[in-house]
């Protein structure tokens, strides 16, 4: 099973960046898959990526500026193509034989753009994960980014595990009731997919206090790993009637986790939490997104807290266990790993 140790995944399409960032900053320098890579705009807006270290004498080119659709090195000069393509030696030497960076293949699908690490000849852009909701006018999202030191194995575990709610978040998302759910995991065309349905039970404080609940519901709660880049999923709350004739309340959210290495114990993190109720509500938006930063705030303790400890403890021998309910997630690193195992 994929663990820490694995090799990370190359063969992916990852995030990189949102179009607001790249926006924002012209030229951006960020770590994937422990190679450091700078992204930048052409005049014409074409998002490209390439290694942002200058052959010369390794100076982040991120650091440099931008001349047209070239890239010069802020030391010497050196200069580069959106190709890749040395345009330009230091002190205006001639150029003899090729001298290129490599670069990497981008989509951009607002509002993310997606980079390919793997052999360019692989970057089959039919394998981009899709994200309607995210556009769809009957729905509204929020969203934010963490920076996680820790495994991406280990996140999408915890993104995976619905049984962690009652304890790590019992004072947010977590379902007071401890007490058994049906619960449903299977692997089904490399994506793994999970359920869990907790019927009758309390509102979760978070939702509570957002939607006036009543006393009980029922929520189930569906989640898929899509690829070592996407875990998904979407949670439909029923609101039990307490008049006989009343009409029961549904409200349903969808949930994108676009997860992307930065090494071996570090992860980016963008979240997007999509709502079809409140549209017009900024107060409730504001209200939910504090309660879901709370909740993947506790997510990252945890997630850290294993990590550190993990990596520091010597010894060799010590053997996790596992449960039923762990099943998603021994599925998913099934899945990691012998994608890993291909490359």
């Amino acid at each position: 099973m994929a663990d820490s140790a694995t090799p990370l995944v190359a063969g992916c399409w990852y995030v990189i960046c949102t179009t607001t960032e790249l926006d924002a900053q012209k030229m951006l320098s960020r770590w994937i898959l422990d190679q450091n890579i700078v992204v930048r705009r052409t005049e014409n807006g074409t998002p490209v990526a390439m290694d942002n270290r200058c052959p010369h004498r390794s100076f982040p080119l991120s650091k440099g500026f931008q001349s047209g659709d070239e890239i010069v090195c802020g030391y010497h000069g050196m200069s580069f193509d959106s190709e890749g393509q040395c345009t330009r030696l230091p002190a205006g030497a001639e150029i003899r034989g090729k001298i290129a960076l490599r670069t990497y293949p981008l989509i951009e699908r607002a509002p993310l753009i997606w980079i390919w690490m793997g052999a360019p000849s692989k970057a089959d852009p039919s394998l981009l994960p899709d994200y309607p909701s995210l556009t769809e006018a009957s729905w509204i999202a929020i969203n934010g980014y963490y920076h996680v030191a820790a495994n991406y194995v280990g996140l999408h575990e915890n993104l995976q595990d619905l049984s962690h709610f009652e304890y790590l978040h019992s004072s947010s998302i977590g379902v007071p009731d401890r007490t058994p759910s049906s619960f449903d995991a299977r692997l089904e065309d490399g994506k793994v997919r999970c359920a869990r349905l907790y019927a009758n039970v309390q509102p979760p404080p978070l939702y509570q206090t957002l939607l006036d609940l009543g006393p009980r519901i029922d929520r189930k709660i569906r989640v898929e790993f899509t690829s070592p880049a996407l875990t998904h999923g979407d949670m439909t709350i029923r609101n039990h009637n307490e008049k006989p004739n009343e009409e029961e309340q549904e409200y349903h959210t969808r949930i994108l986790h676009f997860l992307t290495p930065e090494s071996q114990n570090s992860t980016h993190y963008w979240w997007y939490f999509i709502r079809d109720f409140a549209l017009d509500n900024g107060e409730i938006g504001d209200l939910l997104k504090r309660g879901i930063q709370a909740a993947f705030a506790e997510d990252q303790m945890a997630l850290e807290s294993i990590s550190e400890l993990t990596r520091r403890d010597p010894r060799t021998t010590f053997r996790e266990l596992s449960f039923a309910t762990d099943q998603p997630g021994i599925l998913m690193r099934r899945t990691i790993a012998a994608a890993a195992g291909l490359e």
